[in-house]
């Protein structure tokens, strides 16, 4: 029996992609990993399948376009393998539909992932997406109804156009294929090669499973099997090109919300084309395929690098025609004056006179600081819940006392969307703050439109453009994050910079500083529509602020002439909150270029720049305050235990140097902190007090049972229905209840 099974197609193929296909069984292992929640996990990739969104709802048809995608991976896979292999295998040939048998029999990997991938997502849906079984069981029926789609359509062609072709052109096929010379070429060699080494096959899967047996004394007429070869796979090629033609025109229909599918069914898009381009070098270029893809590279760099293709992400409102800034040291030496410090810090104390000037004159007012962490989508919901709650319980006292919001990412649009809100109650709109529609709307799914774009569009051209005023710009990843969050956030955002110059100095609202990295140097930009050259130098208590060396750049003076009060206040968010390979890196109108990376890079948490104002106006805040409130909203705990490490390995000891450094990054730039803030004792002579909000997963009505930190919400901008609601419930902690009183009992 054994034997047997070792004869069979199905193994022999099995065998035959383990030694001969590894890199595209990669694309397999990578799946199977995802799936199972083995990799990626902490940046929520296994959400992205067990829990994906289309129009924000999990349901039949989400499933269905995942299902359906799933199945273009299948048959990229399969055509891959039939273009590769299926010349050692000439009794297929002479079988009718050779395709269709030849995907039956190498379904071993499609057939596992499908079994695999059912289980996954119902425990998934159970254990944290909270259906029934009813729902999960119509969703995964969707998943095998568009899965089963595109096989149906994939077999069809090929035996349509197989018995088409065949009846139409068995005359003249041979005089037609001597014209291919590449294409008979290799189909003339590879059955030599079959001929200097035969595969032993005694059974085979026939439709509908049975198991047949190969008959060895039938004819081989060899020049048909080269006919059915040859035609076979100018078919799949033709498919192949077909199907990359029209996944690049999806791009053209992106901004539709119909073409904007669950990240999931566009990462399977994306291994789809890497296995036709797999398939495709190893059966064309052969053993040249390795010294092709470097020349293409090497040509790729050189078009870069001469400008022949633009691989640079801009933001919105800047121009970029015009003349480039001066990025020197001498000009951030000269934008940062004596004279110019002077005149910002002037100007920011009236802000501060006009801040004061919304409370009575008989007590003075607490100031308050809202320091908000980085992180993704998680740190969005979680610092726009924790401000609901914490402002409502204080009678809006929190926010109409805080002077000032700082910090990285997630946390600062979370921050934004809720200062934007409180703007326009003032303004006379009826909205109420604490509404729960504005903590889902900051929820939903961000990720969908950013992989589809990357995918059809970043990875290959970038073809479309659009208009800003008068400024043109390129379609890309940027365009997509920005688009979706004006969506989810109902376009309450679509401002420019400046637009928030007036509101913030009469101080109707805080002032927020957005201060992303710049990569060149290491130094922080401020971006903000006040004047704040005072932010770009070194404070100490014993230096001289105008003797300092400069750690920072202000944006607005900076790119003055290149319309810097016109850029888009949701490209400044992006700008802080960039993330590697999803909202790209940014590069701005000077020379030489400037590329900027998320504000967590320096500070995740935006107490640096807090303690750093509070100390440049520390006489006007002692004089005119009753105290300082730094309110900390973190998406992670602050203390964690310590990691037990039961063995290192010989690839530990490689990589724990770096990834030890990598692992506690937040854990240093906390210890900066503490200094910061023992700092801030040391010059506030009023009384100064620190409230923190942690998030950490709570149960709720019993649905969430473990308080483990790998229960806390991924770092995406995707959220499973489980991570939301252990965001809405962590606020409630008992933690975060005593710093509530807290906070509440020192802005009574």
């Amino acid at each position: 029996m054994w034997i047997k099974i070792y004869h069979s197609l199905p193994m022999q193929l099995f065998l035959i992609n383990l030694k001969k296909n590894g890199l595209i069984l990669l694309l397999w292992i990578l799946l199977f990993a995802i799936i199972s929640s083995k990799f990626a996990k902490s940046y929520g990739v296994p959400f992205l399948f067990l829990d994906p969104e289309y129009l924000s709802k999990v349901d039949f048809w989400s499933l269905f376009i995942v299902g359906f995608s799933f199945g273009i991976f299948t048959m990229s896979y399969h055509i891959t393998i039939y273009i590769l292999e299926s010349y050692r295998f000439q009794f297929l040939m002479i079988q009718h539909d050779p395709f269709t048998k030849f995907c039956l029999n190498n379904s071993f990997f499609p057939t596992l992932f499908m079994i695999c991938y059912g289980y996954f997502f119902y425990d998934f849906q159970i254990t944290q997406g909270f259906q029934d079984n009813y729902i999960i069981f119509k969703e995964l029926t969707g998943f095998i109804f568009g899965f089963l789609m595109t096989i149906f359509l994939t077999f069809a062609y090929f035996r349509i156009t197989g018995y088409a072709i065949f009846k139409r052109f068995t005359q003249n096929l041979n005089e037609s294929l001597r014209q291919r010379k590449m294409t008979r070429f290799n189909a003339i060699q590879k059955i030599r090669q079959v001929k200097r080494k035969s595969y032993h096959i005694d059974y085979f899967l026939d439709f509908p499973f049975n198991i047949k047996k190969v008959n060895l004394f039938l004819p081989y007429d060899k020049s048909l099997i080269n006919k059915v070869i040859d035609n076979n796979h100018l078919n799949a090629v033709l498919l192949q090109i077909t199907v990359f033609l029209l996944l690049l025109l999806m791009g053209v229909f992106r901004d539709n919300i119909y073409f904007q599918i669950p990240a999931a069914a566009s990462i399977f898009i994306l291994g789809s084309i890497i296995a036709m381009l797999m398939g495709a070098s190893a059966y064309w270029l052969k053993g040249w395929a390795v010294y092709i893809a470097l020349f293409l590279l090497l040509l790729l760099n050189l078009a870069i690098q001469y400008k022949f293709i633009n691989p640079d992400y801009q933001v919105y409102g800047l121009n970029y025609n015009s003349k480039k800034a001066d990025y020197s040291f001498e000009r951030i030496k000269n934008l940062s004056s004596e004279a110019n410090i002077k005149s910002d810090y002037n100007n920011t104390i009236k802000i501060l006179q006009n801040w004061k000037s919304k409370f009575d004159t008989i007590s003075k007012p607490k100031m308050v600081f809202i320091c908000t962490s980085g992180g993704g989508q998680r740190a969005a919901v979680w610092t726009m819940r924790t401000l609901q709650v914490a402002d409502s319980i204080t009678n809006n006292s929190l926010i109409n006392n805080t002077i000032c919001i700082s910090g990285a990412s997630g946390g600062l649009i979370g921050a934004s969307y809720y200062r934007e809100l409180y703007l326009r109650k003032k303004l006379g709109e009826n909205i109420e703050l604490n509404k729960s529609q504005y903590m889902k709307n900051i929820a939903k799914d961000m990720l969908n439109p950013l992989v589809f774009t990357l995918v059809i569009n970043d990875l290959f051209i970038r073809y479309q453009h659009f208009f800003d005023g008068k400024y043109k710009y390129i379609k890309d990843r940027g365009y997509a994050f920005e688009k979706q969050l004006n969506i989810n956030t109902n376009y309450v955002m679509n401002r420019k910079l400046k637009d928030y110059g007036k509101y913030e100095f009469d101080g109707t609202i805080p002032m927020l500083l957005l201060t992303p990295s710049v990569i060149n140097d290491g130094r922080k930009l401020y971006i903000s529509p006040q004047p704040i050259s005072y932010m770009n130098t070194e404070v100490t208590e014993n230096k001289n602020i105008l003797d300092s060396k400069y750690m920072g750049i202000e944006f607005m003076r900076f790119f003055k002439e290149q319309d810097a009060e016109n850029l888009c206040f949701l490209s400044g968010l992006r700008m802080s909150a960039t993330f590697p390979y999803i909202t790209p890196n940014v590069n701005l109108p000077s020379y030489p270029t400037m590329e900027i990376m998320d504000a967590g890079l320096s500070d995740n948490y935006g107490i640096a720049e807090a303690v750093r104002f509070s100390f440049i106006f520390k006489d006007w805040i002692n004089k005119n305050t009753s105290g300082v409130v730094f309110v900390c909203i973190r998406d992670s705990p602050r203390l964690l235990p310590i990691d037990k490490k039961i063995s290192v390995n010989v690839v530990d000891r490689i990589f724990n140097p770096i990834g030890a450094l990598y692992a506690n990054w937040d854990w240093l730039q906390d210890n900066n902190n503490e200094y910061y803030l023992e700092y801030a004792h040391s010059f506030l002579k009023t009384k100064m007090d620190v409230v923190e909000f942690e998030y950490n997963p709570t149960p709720k009505n019993g649905k969430i049972k473990s308080k483990s930190i790998n229960e806390r919400a991924s770092l995406s901008w995707h959220l499973t229905t489980r991570e939301k609601l252990s965001l809405e419930a962590s606020v409630f902690d008992v933690k975060n209840t005593l710093s509530l009183q807290k906070l509440k009992k020192i802005l009574e």
